[in-house]
């Protein structure tokens, strides 16, 4: 084997050892050497949200009711069973697992294939799993910061997660389809962004430089997902960014 090679192979089994040796350490959110072109790409997608989804997303939430919204909410969200309920298997989470199992039988089936939150009702929540938590919880490190055109904040180990999150999820089975898989797709992402209107327009008008919000609150968000660290109250879950739930965790000690 040529010297060059092995000095390939040799890079990228240290490579993949200090990465599981890092996925131990708590996240570093400004571990960014890829600023420069991620800004570039930030820009290119908070132009697009700005100036065609946010408009779109406008009208979307003038015309559909909020519960509207949250009946397409709860049906996207019910379709991720098939990349949830693989994941927490994968992660040693049995009772997750039955509880995703459960949740998505009543929702289909009692809850008019999910429009309806009637497992969440009874206090059966469905988890929210992904192959990018699956890797952060068997210790493999997120890498730097990395931005993608459309599909925003990530990193090395959740892009490689989102890759295996579409080959399992819902619309792998319908790109025989193109039409459902495009129309499904902007719906979701058009209602989702719509829920989102004054969240992102005030964290907009309350960042000093939104690149770094965004990517900060990111870092924190997968942290705790990773972690399963509970918010203590409804609005601290559903903020995008909150600091303090992430310091108190980290001064105790505790390491992912």
């Amino acid at each position: 084997m040529p010297l060059r090679t092995l000095s390939i192979v040799a890079a990228l089994i240290a490579a993949a050892t200090l990465a599981a040796c890092a996925g131990r350490q708590p996240p570093q959110p400004d571990y960014d050497p890829w600023e420069p072109l991620n800004r570039k790409v930030f820009w290119l997608n908070d132009n697009l949200d700005t100036y065609a989804l946010e408009p779109v997303a406008r009208g979307w939430d003038y015309v559909m009711p909020d519960a509207v919204q949250r009946a397409f909410s709860n049906f996207f969200n019910n379709l991720r069973f098939p990349i949830v309920f693989p994941n927490t298997l994968l992660q040693g989470k049995p009772r997750k697992a039955l509880e995703a199992l459960a949740a998505f039988q009543i929702n289909t089936f009692l809850g008019g294939l999910g429009f309806f939150d009637v497992a969440g009702a009874f206090g059966l929540k469905a988890p929210d799993e992904d192959f990018g938590q699956t890797f952060g919880v068997w210790g493999i490190s997120p890498g730097p910061y990395l931005v993608l055109p459309l599909f925003g904040p990530s990193n090395p180990r959740d892009t490689i997660g989102l890759a295996c999150d579409f080959a399992t999820g819902f619309y792998i089975y319908f790109t025989a389809v193109p039409w459902v898989t495009t129309g499904s797709a902007a719906v979701n992402i058009v209602n989702e962004r719509s829920r989102l209107l004054d969240e992102v327009k005030n964290a907009k008008d309350a960042s000093f430089d939104f690149y770094i919000f965004v990517r900060n609150a990111y870092a924190q968000r997968r942290w705790k997902q990773i972690n399963d660290t509970v918010a203590s109250t409804p609005e601290e879950e559903d903020s995008l960014y909150n600091e303090e739930i992430y310091e108190n965790y980290l001064e105790q000690g505790d390491t992912p």
